[in-house]
């Protein structure tokens, strides 16, 4: 299974008190987890930190696990992280204010498991002061997914949608020149990379929240080596 999930968080705009009441988190996280974050080596990251890395995983997975499974409806609580590994320089990261892509294969990060209906998944979350970005895949090498993000002005909903899919399609065409590409939505609500009158079997997911846009997608190296130019249109479909 190929697909993309991704999700970002402004945790300036996360309720501090809110995130530390049972009766809230309790509905993100399960008992296990509340027990990793008590007895393990997170516990030296502030609550509210763990809370919001937990729900950006848990975000990520749905929307990666929705693309195959349309009708999946979200539920923090049957979505349980596993296992989280800190990075050897577990400081944060310098302000999220200008914009950053990459592999995540090559990132030092945050990373861990989680498990959905007896599946096993595996996420890499990148933390700020003031933000936390996330990416899923179902294999742990994270070979051939590209993610990223940026900071924006105008927070209002339409330019926030404006503005990840400007993004996104500007790093697609830094990769795949040659053609016009524009983004759809799926029935199931997901987004979809379109060419003329054909959808690309590239998988890729937006987030955005308050000043932060983020995008991810599953791009093989096979694909990348080649242009659009040199393929009949419909060839990645």
């Amino acid at each position: 299974m190929q697909s993309a999930g991704n999700d970002i968080i402004a945790l300036d705009l996360t309720d501090k008190q809110r995130s530390n009441d049972s009766r809230f988190y309790s509905k993100i996280l399960s008992e296990s987890e509340k027990k990793y974050y008590c007895h393990s080596s997170l516990a030296g990251m502030e609550f509210r930190y763990f809370l919001w890395l937990c729900w950006s995983v848990k975000e990520s997975a749905y929307k990666y696990l929705k693309r195959n499974q349309p009708d999946l409806i979200f539920s923090p609580s049957r979505i349980e992280i596993a296992h989280i590994a800190i990075p050897v320089n577990r400081q944060f990261a310098e302000p999220a204010g200008t914009q950053w892509e990459g592999l995540a294969k090559d990132e030092k990060c945050y990373s861990g498991n989680l498990v959905f209906e007896g599946n096993t998944y595996y996420f890499r979350s990148k933390i700020y002061r003031e933000m936390i970005t996330t990416v899923v895949n179902a294999d742990e090498s994270f070979e051939n997914i590209f993610w990223g993000f940026d900071s924006i002005d105008d927070t209002s909903a339409d330019h926030q949608s404006e503005a990840i899919r400007s993004l996104l399609l500007q790093k697609l065409h830094t990769v795949l020149p040659g053609k016009q590409l524009r983004i759809e939505k799926a029935a199931a609500g997901y987004p979809i990379i379109i060419s003329g009158t054909k959808q690309l079997n590239i998988p890729v997911s937006l987030a955005h929240h308050g000043p932060y846009i983020a995008y991810s997608f599953y791009l093989p190296a096979n694909i990348r080596q080649k242009t659009f130019a040199s393929l009949p249109l419909g060839a990645f479909a």
